[in-house]
């Protein structure tokens, strides 16, 4: 990877719908900050998918072609108790 590469995150928390049945359109809360290789590596390898999907939550990857090549652009994560869903949007520059 070349030194110029920026990754951009963006997270995304989203809360239940009021009949429980999805999730609301709009997120609660918005973040966005700037990562390393290495830490976007570790957040977005197989094994820490794994990890979390035998804690007892959801993880879904979804893969795009990028400067650095196919890599994940979206973890969508839920937790065990399925009440809050995050959203990590990954721009690679």
């Amino acid at each position: 990877m070349k030194n110029s590469t920026k990754i951009t995150i963006t997270t995304e928390s989203f809360d239940r719908t009021e009949s429980d049945k999805g999730w609301k359109a709009k997120p609660h809360t918005t973040e966005s900050h700037d990562i390393g290789r290495q830490q976007f590596d570790r957040i977005t390898s197989d094994d820490t998918c794994s990890w979390f999907r035998r804690l007892g939550g959801s993880e879904t990857v979804t893969r795009c072609y990028s400067s650095i090549g196919y890599v994940p652009h979206q973890l969508s994560s839920i937790d065990p108790s399925r009440t809050i869903k995050k959203v990590h949007t990954f721009k690679i520059d």
